[in-house]
């Protein structure tokens, strides 16, 4: 196995494209593993988003702006509380079970506790924009408001970062349809031609670099002359 080790560290060492995949490589496993662990200590799925519509944007004293790059935090339903802005918790969740990827993020007007069982919790939701929201929502197949199994969520503060989220949000249009959720050609066709200008860059750079005279080379290997007196 050593030597399996020894003969793939050596090519790595004499490739530059190799080297440069395998240093992508750590990059991307580091990251997935800093991801993982977030999701872990925050108890969700989804432990940042990007607000993209202005529902929890009112006229006056906006709440959440479209960009806003905000955290996510997983919490029993009896911690989350209802009422007006801004007292009531803002919750993520999933308003169509069919569509699991469509994310909602409104605050919480009311809290409804079956009677049955005691335990099933339901929340009413709306946001906070009057002019788009001027009553609570209603969700299709949701007539006790949104169940506790589909939230993902509770917002807990705001990353000031300027601009970040935006710069987020516009990646994601340019590279997603919203309409369908398809990836659009001209992102994919982008990502494409990143990547054959990489490799390219790779293969060419290596045959710009000057190569050592071979004269001079060897005129350097020879003894020094003795000096007459």
């Amino acid at each position: 196995m050593s030597t399996y080790i020894r003969k793939f560290w050596g090519f790595i060492r004499k490739n530059e494209t190799a080297r440069g995949l395998v240093l992508v490589g750590i990059v991307i496993l580091g990251a997935l593993a800093v991801w993982g662990g977030v999701r872990f200590a925050l108890n969700t799925e989804y432990p940042v988003l990007v607000v993209s519509s202005g529902s929890m944007c009112p006229p006056i004293n906006c709440t959440l702006p479209v960009g806003a790059l905000i955290v996510i935090r997983g919490q029993a339903p009896n911690t989350i509380v209802a009422g007006p802005p801004p007292n009531g918790s803002i919750i993520v969740f999933r308003p169509y079970p069919s569509q699991p990827d469509f994310l909602v993020v409104h605050r919480v007007r009311q809290v409804n506790i079956a009677n049955q069982t005691g335990k099933g919790y339901f929340f009413v939701t709306q946001g906070d924009n009057y002019v788009t929201n001027p009553g609570p929502d209603n969700w299709p197949g949701y007539p006790n408001g949104v169940p506790y199994s589909s939230v993902v969520g509770t917002y807990q503060y705001t990353i000031p970062i300027p601009y970040l989220g935006s710069t987020i949000l516009g990646i994601r249009n340019f590279m997603y349809d919203d309409a369908t959720g398809a990836p659009r050609p001209e992102g994919i066709l982008v990502i494409v031609i990143l990547i054959i200008a990489l490799f390219a860059f790779e293969v060419i750079e290596p045959s710009k670099k000057p190569r050592p005279d071979a004269s001079s080379s060897e005129a350097k290997a020879e003894p020094a002359p003795a000096l007459s007196s």
